[in-house]
């Protein structure tokens, strides 16, 4: 299973922007052969608080992702506004090869103002049992419950971070790990690279928790997992 984690550079409020640069990384993750792409959070939208107009967008995004998907029979997974009668979720799909989706996640962690999901799913593939979540969810204790409960092989989280307070890097990659070891789950994480002041980067951690990998900036990051029998064996590249 290749995994390509995209920290793409994310426009507030610029869809046809967005669009263009989520096109071209996609290409440039292509030429890696990748089973799964992984994009930020809200990252054809951006947001800006509390403008909720990207949900209008909704079908449209998914249209467009699905015809990728599956020109290029690859999973793709992102997140974005998604409306609700009259509130909006903060969401995340997973496309099949054939540009289904197959898997949707409504975020947990959001302030009062976007509605909140109730519950973790997940979907199986060829890989084995996924689940997403999205951003602050990895520190909801519904979502360790939840996971606990569907125990998925892979959890994937799109991820919009931006540095506030006493913020350090490396002491938030520690938090993750420790929250990471909490799942018992193999964790892969992209984070969405200058909106507004996120940081891009993206990391992968083993069920324990240990970093095996990671890119900064909008740097994407390709890592292998390589099935055999007995044993699982794992390599990872920066681009």
């Amino acid at each position: 299973m290749r995994v390509a984690l995209i920290p793409m550079k994310v426009e507030a409020g610029n869809f046809e922007a967005n669009w263009k640069e989520f096109e071209r990384r996609f290409e440039e993750a292509l030429e890696h052969s990748p089973d799964i792409m992984v994009f930020p959070e809200y990252c054809l939208t951006g947001f800006d608080e509390w403008d909720f107009s990207g949900a209008k967008l909704y079908d449209e995004i998914v249209d467009r992702v699905s015809a990728l998907a599956k020109e290029n029979s690859v999973y793709v997974i992102l997140g974005l506004l998604e409306p609700y009668k009259r509130c909006v979720y903060n969401s995340a799909l997973l496309f099949n090869r054939e540009g289904e989706v197959i898997l949707k996640h409504r975020k947990f962690q959001e302030p009062m103002k976007f509605c909140t999901g109730n519950t973790v799913r997940t979907a199986r593939t060829e890989f084995g049992k996924v689940a997403i979540i999205i951003c602050g969810d990895l520190y909801n204790k519904r979502i360790l419950k939840w996971i606990k409960r569907k125990k998925p092989d892979y959890i994937f989280i799109p991820m919009d971070r931006s540095p506030w307070g006493d913020f350090n890097l490396e002491e938030e990659i520690k938090c993750m790990g420790g929250r990471i070891k909490l799942l018992e789950v193999k964790t892969f994480i992209v984070n969405s690279y200058a909106h507004w002041d996120s940081f891009g980067g993206a990391w992968v951690f083993d069920e324990n928790g240990n970093l095996l990998a990671q890119s900064t900036g909008d740097n994407i990051l390709i890592f292998d997992y390589f099935f055999k029998p007995c044993c699982l064996e794992r390599n990872a590249a920066q681009t």
